[in-house]
């Protein structure tokens, strides 16, 4: 069973529409409650403006509320088939544990053209990963060998310098 995607809309609050995509968001959730799946990915649907044009960029934060940088993001440039469908898909990988709380500040931005801000919302969220979370998977090989070039090279540049 597929569970239904969470819709996140840049539309504004309409008091004179009670059925709008915004006004329903925030009477039906105050918070909104975000699970990973077992790939551990949450993807999020988000309803286009009506300006978004092909080749503007679209972007998704979700931010801890005691951070000051975004732990996941994405960012996707609009196709011309994206303007027609009306929606975007975005998903956010590898969501870990977290020894805080799961508390996040989602933001939705569009850019356009020389990277104006159209349009941008905000939306709380609580998400919880799926078992103990996405761990990363090292392999030490790479890592050593990688560690060594980067010792090799540092070495080298130091060596280079020094000649001076």
């Amino acid at each position: 069973m597929t569970t239904p995607l969470v819709r996140l809309n840049f539309a504004l609050q309409s008091f004179e529409d009670p059925l709008s995509a915004a006004m329903a968001h925030t009477m039906e959730y105050d918070t909104l409650h975000l699970n990973a799946n077992a790939q551990h990915e949450i993807t999020l649907l988000c309803v286009l403006p009506e300006d978004a044009h092909e080749g503007d960029i679209i972007s998704l934060s979700a931010t801890h509320i005691a951070a000051r940088d975004a732990r996941y993001f994405i960012q996707y440039t609009l196709r011309q088939i994206d303007i027609e469908t009306g929606t975007v898909a975005l998903t956010l990988e590898e969501i870990t544990i977290s020894d805080e709380s799961n508390e996040y500040v989602l933001q939705l931005m569009l850019h356009g053209l020389h990277a104006t801000l159209k349009d941008s919302a905000e939306f709380d969220a609580a998400i919880k990963q799926y078992g103990a979370g996405y761990l990363p998977q090292y392999e030490p090989d790479l890592a050593s060998k990688s560690h060594s070039l980067r010792q090799y090279m540092t070495s080298f540049s130091s060596s280079f310098l020094s000649l001076f």
